[in-house]
């Protein structure tokens, strides 16, 4: 079926690049992630199970799949049970938006473009983007025009390109959420490469283990965000001449879900 074969595909695509960047990844640690137990992972992939529609579509998501990519399962879905809606009836500008707006939150790329406009000297020459950034041509090329139809970069009389600041940064309620997690994913990985690549000075990372109480959870998120919100200011306050990523993290070590046979015994 179109929609099994579509989402095993992207699947193995995915699984082929984690384990470019770690060869040492395993299907169990990828299955781990889709939230599905491995023996099920490895029957789909070798077309030995057919999952329904409801798991294919959790699987999409759990993937972090793109919405034009989950437009299209849905579609193989549709037409696999054969009531396929008429695709010319469908808004092609809404549905490119909507593209846009799950990449600009989705991919490091596209903030940090916006943030590398800000820098004296900024240069509208993808090769110059792509070496700043250690990122590829056409990754540079791609988020420029992305940018460009978002309308948060544009140019200037001289025809020079600039940051747009009549718009802010907004995406559809229906988009954060996937798209999040997959640059908090991006963002963990890149950390992992700064921890091993970077001069200690040219970053920070620190942690604590603390037992707490969590009903406080709420009162130091407050405090988190003021702390960000005056340590932004502070830093963009200066001459810009980098951009960095900066990334907080919080998070328990207890299970939050207490053991049931434990409580019996309470």
């Amino acid at each position: 079926m179109e929609a099994q074969l579509f989402l095993q595909k992207s699947i193995r695509e995915k699984l082929d690049e984690l384990r470019e960047k770690n060869n040492q990844f395993s299907l169990r640690a990828f299955a781990r992630i889709l939230k599905v137990s491995p023996a099920s992972l490895s029957e789909f992939l070798n077309g030995k199970r057919v999952l329904s529609p409801k798991m294919l579509k959790k699987l999409a998501e759990n993937l972090c799949l793109p919405p034009e990519d989950v437009d299209v399962l849905n579609q193989k879905i549709a037409r696999d049970k054969k009531t396929i809606d008429d695709p010319t009836k469908r808004n092609k500008r809404a549905i490119q938006l909507k593209n846009d707006q799950y990449y600009l939150v989705a991919d490091w790329h596209y903030y940090s473009i916006l943030c590398l406009a800000e820098i004296e000297g900024f240069k509208e020459d993808y090769q110059w983007i792509a070496e700043r950034l250690n990122t590829t041509t056409k990754k540079a090329k791609e988020a420029i025009e992305r940018l460009l139809r978002l309308n948060l970069l544009t140019y200037d009389e001289k025809g020079k390109l600039i940051l747009s600041l009549e718009n802010e940064l907004v995406t559809s309620e229906d988009i954060p959420n996937t798209s999040l997690k997959k640059r908090h994913s991006e963002n963990f990985e890149a950390a992992r490469e700064s921890l091993y690549n970077d001069d200690v000075l040219d970053r920070d990372f620190s942690f604590a283990t603390l037992a707490i109480d969590p009903e406080k959870l709420p009162e130091a998120k407050k405090m988190i965000r003021k702390f960000q919100d005056e340590l932004f200011d502070f830093l963009e306050s200066g001459e810009k001449t980098e951009v960095y990523e900066i990334c907080m993290q919080m998070f328990p070590r207890t299970n939050l879900k207490k053991d049931k046979n434990y409580e019996n015994f309470q």
